[in-house]
């Protein structure tokens, strides 16, 4: 469900921050500077303890564990996106 959310918010900070696309009806945002805004405004998120989660009703090998830091790891990625902190991003 990450990425249907993501792109959500993705799409908001389009509608915020976007300029009228000439030539094509809509509006238009650097692709970079919409990830830059997302990222910068999403809400860090810390591995949990214990990293390693287990798979209710799946064989014991059926496990992930979450590597990084509270910035960036392998379960939040760079954060949890935040709607509402995106689209009042000020840079």
């Amino acid at each position: 469900m990450a990425a249907p959310h993501t792109a959500g918010v993705a799409a908001l900070i389009v509608s915020e921050f976007g300029k009228q696309d000439h030539g094509r009806s809509g509006l238009t945002l650097d692709p970079d500077k919409t990830a830059d805004i997302r990222e910068h405004s999403a809400t860090d998120h810390a591995c949990p303890n214990p990293r390693e989660f287990v798979y209710p009703d799946l064989p014991a090998d059926y496990t992930a564990t979450c590597e990084g830091g509270k910035g960036c790891n392998g379960f939040y990625g760079h954060g949890i996106v935040d709607a509402l902190s995106a689209v009042k991003y000020d840079g």
